[in-house]
Order: structure tokens, then sequence, then C-alpha cells
């Protein structure tokens, strides 16, 4: 079963999977929200304002990306530490 849409220009059925629309505007992306700064506690007001600050004092925004873990667990490193401080706390 094929789903049609009438072109509201032609007027036409055309296949839902051939149906192409031109974009009626562009979108503005409004600004930002203005937020209190967890770093400095200072008001941050605007997007520009926001990747000033982040910059000036080197953080990230972190987002829905992936985050790669590039350090290496030491397992046995851990176990030493551990067994050490009981062999300190035990005597």
């Amino acid at each position: 079963m094929t789903t049609y849409i009438q072109d509201p220009v032609t007027l036409e059925l055309v296949p839902k999977d051939q149906y192409r629309r031109e974009p009626v505007a562009a979108y503005i992306m409004p600004d930002i929200s203005g937020y209190k700064s967890m770093q400095t506690g200072e008001w941050i007001g605007s997007r520009s304002q926001h990747r000033e600050h982040l910059k000036a004092h080197r953080l990230i925004e972190i987002g829905n990306e992936k985050m790669s873990n590039t350090r290496t667990v030491d397992r046995a490193g851990i176990r030493r530490a551990a067994e050490n401080a009981v062999r300190q706390v035990l005597g």
C-alpha cells in the first residue's frame, strides 16, 4: 500500500517516499538561557560568553558524544596497595 501526500503548490498527489518539501524559512537558533558557572560562580548570559568561559578555564562541554578511556586499570597494583593498607592497619 502506498501513501501519498498532496503537494500544496501543484495540488498533485505524490508518493510519500518521493515527496521533497522545500524549507519555508531558515531556522534561527535562540540564544542560551543564562546560568551560573559551576567553576567560578559568575553569571554566563550568552552563547558567546559561554564559549569564552569554557576556553578561558580550559573546560569542556559534555553532551552525547562518547568519551574514550585511554587509561588502563592496573588491577595488580590496586590489589598490592589494598594488601599493603590492610597490613599497615592490622600490623
